[in-house]
């Protein structure tokens, strides 16, 4: 695949303008982060009708223990559509906080919250994964050359929507809708 056609932004004049991210927590009383299930601890997870939550070490191999997580979920929730651009979110997203989360830490006791939830009424799902680190995301200035840098643009590229909320003292949330476009 070629990188360099890849868009950074959404594409001007698209036909469908996605909730802001207060009018589509509306749904979910207190928005989409579920409190409780941020107090699972590494290698603990729930699935739900509403909801999933799994919890890892921030180490290589949550990655891929993250992407089946949430491919099956998809299945439980009957949207396999959406499976192979929120497998690509969820490795980019926790991988991201794997490796930017980790400063001052012990990777293995260092924990990655991934959080799913169904938004039925507009066919998406919003992808929620928290980390300690309280500096947001930024992206990384490449060249076409660049080995690395690029996960933020495919983020943005495969997700209707996505953003980053701190949560007080305790680190920050970065999250994606993912889904395929309304019709």
């Amino acid at each position: 695949m070629n990188v360099e056609l890849m868009p950074l932004e959404p594409a001007a004049g698209a036909s469908w303008d996605p909730p802001s991210p207060t009018e589509a927590s509306k749904a979910v009383p207190g928005g989409w982060w579920d409190p409780a299930l941020g107090n699972l601890r590494i290698d603990e997870g729930t699935l739900g009708v509403g909801m999933a939550g799994h919890a890892y070490a921030a180490v290589p191999t949550s990655v891929s223990r993250a992407r089946r997580f949430a491919v099956a979920c998809l299945a439980e929730w009957g949207m396999p559509a959406a499976a192979d651009d929120l497998g690509l979110i969820v490795s980019e997203l926790v991988g991201n906080a794997c490796r930017h989360a980790v400063a001052g830490r012990i990777p293995s006791h260092t924990r990655v919250l991934l959080q799913l939830r169904p938004l039925p009424s507009i066919d998406a799902v919003v992808c929620m994964v928290s980390d300690p680190e309280t500096r947001g995301p930024a992206p990384a200035p490449t060249d076409r050359f660049a080995e690395s840098g690029r996960g933020l643009g495919l983020v943005a590229a495969f997700s209707r929507e996505w953003g980053w909320n701190a949560v007080g003292g305790q680190g920050k949330v970065v999250w994606a809708i993912c889904g395929s476009e309304p019709r």
